[in-house]
């Protein structure tokens, strides 16, 4: 109901009103938004806590999300084809690189989800330094999800510009992750396929 309610605000009747048309997708990004932080956060604590019903939920919400892309992006592509100024034309842009970038975050969140699937069935236990390591980087992730769609939303520039350091931060964690996890292997206190999923 929610999804069809952001949705019936894109109406057709708004595309020769570009002002009026942007707000109402943008009020829709925000939901879509939310909708992808609640994906992020949902796949770390299933991560944390197994449960089908919270694997359920991330595939269910990537789903959404992928609607959510798919009129936002008809949408903001028909209002392209308006005769918009340079202020109106830079939005739009802006808005669907959003659109797409929110996407890609929620397929993420669903390809994690299908990892932790395997980790269920195989019955994988991570050693207790993995797993510390695991933590360090999902809450980095949160800070750094949180923090990406609270500048959107609040089209916050200067918190924006705090995003790509923490993704090196994030990246820099992954690099250490993995040497661990050879470091592990070589003592026998991982497996390969423990690196892999």
């Amino acid at each position: 109901l929610e999804e069809k309610a952001d949705m019936d605000k894109l109406e057709p009747r708004f595309l020769d009103h570009p002002t009026l048309a942007l707000a109402q997708s943008r009020e829709v990004i925000e939901s879509m938004a939310a909708k992808t932080l609640e994906s992020v956060m949902g796949v770390i604590e299933v991560r944390r806590e197994y449960s089908k019903d919270g694997l359920k939920r991330v595939v269910d919400l990537e789903s959404v999300i992928d609607r959510y892309e798919d009129k936002l992006g008809n949408y903001l592509f028909k209002l392209t084809t308006s005769d918009l100024d340079d202020e109106h034309s830079a939005e739009v842009s802006k808005d669907l690189k959003v659109l797409s970038d929110f996407e890609r975050m929620s397929d993420h969140a669903r390809n994690i989800a299908e990892s932790i699937e395997e980790i269920h069935e195989k019955k994988i236990v991570f050693s207790n330094s993995a797993l510390k390591e695991l933590k360090t980087l999902e809450e980095a992730i949160r800070e750094i999800v949180n923090l990406t769609i609270f500048s959107f939303a609040n089209n916050s520039y200067d918190n924006a510009l705090r995003v790509d350091p923490l993704e090196e931060v994030i990246d820099d964690i992954c690099d250490t992750m993995k040497a661990n996890h050879v470091e592990r292997i070589s003592r026998q206190e991982c497996t390969l396929e423990h690196g892999f999923v």
